[in-house]
C-alpha cells in the first residue's frame, strides 16, 4: 500500500470514529457510484467503501446492434454482476453519430428499451432518458415525449423500478415548469419516483434547486448524479479544498429533506474537462475521497 493510500485509510476511520457520535436518527441513504469505467470495480479503495449499487448511462439504441455501445455496457454490467453491484441503468440520446440529436419515435423507443432488457435481464432499474430537460438532450422542449418514454419503459420492464423524469438543476425555474408539464402528460396514476442531478446546489453552494424539485413532485427523490466538482473551466479552475466544499454541501442537500432516498456520486475516476472525480488521473485518492467515505461510513452505520 502506497503511503498516500495508507494515509488516507487511517484519515477515513478517524472521520467515520469522530462522526458516528453525532449522527442523527435520520433515514439511511442508499449510496452508489456514477461511472462509466469498468476499472472501478476492482480498485481497492471502491471496495473499502462497501457500496453494492451503481449507475450506468447509456444509448436507448444500445442492445439492438453490435457496435461499441453494445461492447461498452456488455463489459460494464458484466464487471458489477462479478462485484456483486445492482446497476441503475439510464438511457440517452444514441451513441451512434448522426443520430444523436433524434428523438426515437415511442414503436422505435419501445423496440430499443425492450432489446435492452432482453439482453440484461439482471437489471432491474431504470431511468427512461438522462437529463430530460437540458438542451444538450433532444428532449430539452418535448416533455410530452419524455412522459411518454417514461409509460413505454413502465410497460417494457413490469416489476421493475423506473423513475419518471430524471432533471439536471442549473436552470430551476426550466426545471420546475418542464416537471409541471411532465406530470400532466404522465397522466394518472402521477409518477411517485423522480430524479434530481443537483450539480448547481452542490458546487454553488444553494439549495434552490433541491427545494424546488421537493415543491414540484410528489413522491421520492432520487439523486441519481452528483458531485464535487474539482476542476470544469472556467468558472471552476482545478481546486481540493472547493471540492471537498461541494462534497460536504452534497451530503447536507441529501439528508435534508427523508423524500430523499438515494444518491450516486459521479465519478470515481478523475480528469478531463468535467471533473468531478474522487480519484486523481494517475489513480491517487483525493482529499474529497476521505470526506466522501467517512460520509458513507456513518450513513451505514444509522
Amino acid at each position: 500500500m502506497t503511503a498516500r493510500r495508507l494515509l488516507t485509510t487511517l484519515a477515513i476511520a478517524v472521520a467515520a470514529a469522530l462522526a458516528s457520535s453525532s449522527a442523527t436518527a435520520a433515514a439511511q441513504l442508499t449510496i452508489g457510484m456514477g461511472d462509466e469505467q469498468t476499472e472501478m470495480f476492482t480498485d481497492p479503495l471502491l471496495k473499502r467503501l462497501r457500496l453494492n449499487q451503481a449507475r450506468l448511462v447509456t444509448g436507448w439504441d444500445t442492445a439492438l446492434q453490435a457496435g461499441s455501445q453494445r461492447d461498452d455496457a456488455d463489459a460494464y454490467l458484466a464487471a458489477a454482476r462479478r462485484a456483486g453491484y445492482q446497476v441503475l441503468v439510464s438511457f440517452a440520446h444514441s451513441g451512434n453519430a448522426g443520430r444523436t440529436r433524434t428523438l426515437p419515435s415511442p414503436a422505435a423507443y419501445q423496440k430499443g428499451v425492450r432489446a435492452f432488457i432482453k439482453r440484461y435481464p439482471q437489471v432491474r432499474m431504470y431511468s427512461p432518458w438522462d437529463e430530460v430537460n437540458t438542451c444538450s438532450e433532444p428532449t430539452c422542449h418535448s416533455p410530452k415525449m419524455a412522459a411518454t418514454y417514461y409509460r413505454t419503459l413502465q410497460r417494457a420492464c413490469r416489476g421493475c423500478t423506473v423513475i419518471a423524469a430524471e432533471v439536471l438543476d442549473t436552470d430551476y425555474t426550466q426545471m420546475r415548469s418542464y416537471l409541471r408539464q411532465f406530470i400532466r402528460y404522465a397522466g394518472k396514476p402521477t409518477p411517485q419516483l423522480w430524479a434530481l442531478h443537483p450539480y448547481s446546489d452542490a458546487n454553488r453552494f444553494r439549495t434552490i434547486g433541491t427545494r424546488t424539485m421537493l415543491q414540484t413532485v410528489p413522491g421520492t427523490v432520487w439523486f441519481t448524479e452528483v458531485g464535487g466538482l474539482y476542476s470544469y473551466p472556467p468558472s471552476f479552475p482545478p481546486s481540493s479544498a472547493r471540492q471537498v466544499r461541494a462534497v460536504k454541501q452534497m451530503q447536507k442537500l441529501a439528508t435534508s429533506s427523508p423524500r430523499i432516498k438515494r444518491l450516486y456520486y459521479y465519478s470515481w475516476q478523475g480528469g478531463g474537462t468535467f471533473d468531478a472525480g474522487l480519484m486523481a488521473p494517475t489513480g491517487s485518492p483525493r482529499p474529497a475521497y476521505t470526506t466522501f467515505a467517512a460520509w458513507v461510513a456513518r450513513q451505514r452505520g444509522r
